[in-house]
């Protein structure tokens, strides 16, 4: 019974944690619940999905191996084993990452924008000048990031801006864009413009509560 509690507990916390963007307290907790479940597949995937936010690419990588060994093939499990080669500089690796997730996708029900997201990011991986500039787009992303943790909204902005032109695959990018153009510009209509776009690679409901909101603000100031 207490085994039970501690794992409900465990996992409650390491997801709010990851829910709220804390990686370093998700880890924290979802190794705790790993001790009491190491093969569970919401323990492996996630600790992947968080190491690769942290930058700890071996690790994820090992998470991310032993869930495909465990529960097998599966798109999205490939997507994410593709970002970690894509992040951690193993081009060739995550454009095969990338191909297995897109094949894989297609014989399901498959998802368009996820579809189109793999699209670029395959692109993105057959020429090394394609994911520097990407990489650079990335690098453009983080410094907005830290920007925008400062109150700086217009250079956060503008950085967005960058990683967008410089990476087509970036919804990230977009999508923070987005957010800084309406929650800090004001701008909705052209907030609106970067939520669509980001949709069209992540079919998300983060992305698609934003563009509710942007729509809802235009309508409250009288526009179309």
């Amino acid at each position: 019974m207490l085994i039970e509690f501690r794992k409900w507990l465990y996992g409650r916390l390491a997801l709010n944690y990851m829910t709220a963007g804390k990686s370093e307290k998700a880890e924290i907790w979802y190794k705790r619940l790993k001790s009491l479940e190491p093969e569970s597949l919401a323990v492996l995937h996630n600790l992947g999905v968080i190491c690769i936010s942290l930058k700890k690419f071996d690790e994820a990588e090992k998470y991310l191996l032993r869930e495909i060994e465990l529960y097998g093939d599966s798109d999205i499990r490939y997507r994410i084993l593709g970002d970690l080669y894509y992040n951690s500089g193993r081009r060739e690796n995550a454009g095969k990452a990338y191909g297995k997730s897109l094949t894989l996708l297609q014989n399901g029900i498959g998802d368009k924008s996820t579809e189109r997201f793999l699209r670029r990011r395959i692109k993105q991986c057959k020429e090394i000048s394609h994911y520097t500039k990407a990489m650079d787009g990335a690098r453009y992303y983080e410094e907005g990031m830290a920007l925008y943790s400062k109150g700086d909204y217009v250079k956060a902005f503008e950085l967005y801006q960058k990683a967008v032109e410089c990476d087509n695959a970036s919804y990230i990018a977009l999508n923070a864009a987005g957010t800084v153009l309406m929650n800090s510009i004001k701008d909705y209509e052209n907030a609106r413009t970067f939520f669509l776009k980001a949709l069209e690679l992540a079919d998300i409901p983060l992305i698609q509560g934003n563009l509710a909101l942007a729509e809802y603000k235009i309508k409250e100031k009288g526009g179309e």
